[in-house]
């Protein structure tokens, strides 16, 4: 038991017990000379006791009202300066990281740029960013809405950066606009404090951290999706203009419209209608699903009935309006 939690078994014991005497007190509670003597001096200390006048001074409890509130005092003393010193070590540690990411960024003479592979590895990376940054991330996300899980992940690291008090924009597509999942987590980025805007086209898919570090999409290696990961502030500051100029030509999320509803198709129907937007053949279609080209046109009335369209033109328009095929490059690096 600490010193503190002695002294407040002595006090208790002097509640129960007006006539106690030290040395009652000290068998009773099993505490050495000195342990006694620090807990009454913390008590003292703490105005939780005050000595008694005449030949036989000696220290006596104060009124349990009195005490509860000295008490409760103390505790919010404490908290008080708890949260001082947790407000001074944050400002330390905040200075000495932005210290370092502009140190790492300034190591080299020329940029350093390193290659992420696989959805883990990248997450890894965004994950560290929404602890290290520490002034303003902007991003740009071109492309069809993530899968929700991912939309979910960089939601949380969004909100962690914001309450920590960095600053964020960031750019969507318009489409994005039209499917549900994806104006609801437009629209929770605005509600957190984050700056939205979308536009008809971007170029590539990125993130840049306090303009020193920045992650760009990459040629997909293999089955997995990889990013670039750039250090320096020449480039930085490159990559920089390029959002702002697609930044100004931006727009504020519509107020009063409502995303359309989301299209119902499986797994296989999106493959089947990505395959023919991109202008496979029904004959290449087909063998790379394993399906004859009769099961295939049967499917594909079908995607048009769900999607709503006449033809396999029309069809590829309302895919681009949904978003359900890409219609402009970039990776998974999302944040």
């Amino acid at each position: 038991m600490d010193a503190q939690g002695k002294a407040q078994e002595l006090f208790r014991f002097m509640l129960d017990d007006p006539d106690w005497t030290p040395e009652g007190a000290r068998r009773s509670l099993g505490f050495s000379q000195i342990d006694l003597e620090l807990a009454q001096h913390s008590l003292l200390e703490a105005g939780l006791l005050h000595m008694t006048r005449g030949k036989s001074a000696r220290p006596t409890a104060v009124e349990p009202a009195i005490a509860v509130a000295r008490l409760l005092a103390m505790e919010e003393d404490g908290a008080r300066e708890w949260m001082a010193s947790v407000h001074e070590r944050r400002s330390t540690l905040a200075a000495l990281g932005s210290k370092m990411m502009r140190l790492q960024a300034q190591a080299d003479t020329d940029t350093r740029v390193g290659l992420l592979t696989g959805q883990e590895r990248i997450a890894t990376a965004l994950n560290g960013v929404s602890v290290t940054a520490q002034q303003e991330i902007l991003s740009m996300h071109p492309g069809t809405p993530l899968p929700r899980t991912v939309l979910e992940g960089s939601m949380d690291r969004n909100r962690a950066a914001l309450e920590r008090g960095v600053t964020m924009r960031s750019l969507h597509l318009e489409a994005m606009n039209k499917v549900p999942r994806a104006r609801a987590h437009l629209e929770a980025l605005e509600d957190s404090g984050c700056q939205v805007r979308l536009t008809p086209a971007l170029p590539f898919r990125l993130i840049l951290v306090d303009g020193v570090l920045a992650y760009v999409s990459a040629p997909s290696a293999g089955s997995q999706v990889s990013a670039l990961e750039i250090r320096g502030e020449e480039i930085c500051w490159l990559l920089r203009q390029v959002f702002e100029h697609c930044w100004l030509h931006g727009r504020a999320i519509p107020k009063g419209e409502s995303a359309v509803q989301e299209v119902d198709l499986s797994d296989r129907e999106r493959a089947v209608l990505r395959m023919l937007a991109a202008g496979y053949t029904d004959a290449s279609v087909a063998r790379a699903l394993g399906i004859s080209t009769r099961t295939l046109r049967r499917m594909t009335t079908v995607i048009l009935e769900k999607i709503g369209a006449r033809s396999r033109f029309e069809a590829g328009v309302r895919a681009a309006t949904l978003a359900l095929v890409e219609t402009s490059p970039g990776g998974s690096a999302d944040r």
